[in-house]
């Protein structure tokens, strides 16, 4: 089932924005207070001085009562929808194309990926949102797996159609087989990918501190595949 992606401000934006307001709307009081009253120097120095400070507290108050924390989980849930569905549409798409041209491993992958994407949103939604620890490291890295993931298929689609046109021709018979081992290849990158993706999701479902999350050894793997992902994308 598809879920609409929905948006919510960046919570430093919104920080941002609050404490400008209020450092605009304490100067102009002060512009207001010296042009009614005239005051001496001193006196309007430290209305300034009262004003500047009380303009600073937004910030903190913003913490105290727990809008940060409210902003940054309405944050991470849209994000988390949005770039679950545009994922989801893009693996849709390649599965369509893998069934047509029959290729039985990259559907095979294609509906493992499903299964892990959904997992993935329930640890995300479960475990962090709504919490004061966001692992934007881990959250980066699994959605950058993710993505490779969905290239590889959408790789696998390619080469698909260059098989069949091959076939067609019926020669080129090393061409055939260097395209067939190209398959296997993309399909074995995308069982590593798989591993490291499910064994992160478990471990990080089960960590109850902080300093446990920075300990995972699988999120230390998971990282620097999606390194070595994105990498191999830019090349």
């Amino acid at each position: 089932m598809r879920r609409c992606a929905i948006s919510a401000p960046n919570p430093y934006s919104t920080i941002k924005v609050y404490t400008l307001s209020a450092a605009a709307l304490s100067a102009a009081l002060v512009a207001l207070f010296a042009w009614w009253f005239q005051p001496p120097w001193w006196m309007l120095g430290s209305y300034a001085l009262a004003a500047a400070f009380i303009a600073l507290t937004v910030p903190r108050m913003y913490r105290l009562f727990g809008y940060k924390t409210d902003d940054e989980a309405a944050w991470l849930h849209a994000r988390n929808l949005r770039e679950h569905s545009t994922l989801i549409q893009r693996l849709e798409t390649a599965r369509e194309a893998l069934v047509e041209l029959k290729i039985p491993q990259g559907i095979q992958q294609a509906n493992m990926l499903n299964a892990i994407l959904d997992d993935y949103r329930s640890v995300v939604e479960t475990r962090f949102v709504g919490k004061t620890f966001t692992p934007i490291t881990y959250l980066n890295a699994a959605r950058s797996v993710q993505e490779h993931v969905v290239q590889n298929l959408t790789d696998m689609v390619a080469v698909g159609h260059s098989l069949a046109g091959i076939s067609r021709q019926q020669v080129q018979t090393d061409l055939y087989q260097e395209q067939q081992q190209r398959l296997s290849d993309l399909a074995a990158e995308n069982e590593q990918f798989f591993t490291a993706l499910t064994e992160t999701a478990v471990e990080v479902a089960n960590i109850r501190t902080i300093s446990q999350f920075e300990r995972l050894d699988t999120l230390t793997r998971l990282v620097s595949l999606a390194q070595t992902a994105n990498n191999t994308g830019k090349q």
